[in-house]
């Protein structure tokens, strides 16, 4: 039986301008990492609170 895995991690990062069409580089080389490694991203969740606004909870599975 294969049973898939799951990781969610929290990567800090900041969008300056949300019209400017900026790249969101922490997190976009988190999951290009994690690409590599064989995990597909799942979710991609803002923070919300005053601990975790400035950054994402991105969800990997496989």
């Amino acid at each position: 039986m294969n049973m898939t895995e799951y990781r969610t991690v929290w990567v800090e990062d900041w969008v300056t301008d949300k019209s400017s069409g900026e790249t969101v580089v922490n997190a976009t080389n988190a999951m290009n990492r994690h690409a590599a490694e064989g995990w597909e991203v799942v979710s991609a969740v803002p923070g919300t609170n005053a601990q975790t606004y400035s950054g994402l909870f991105i969800t990997f599975r496989r």
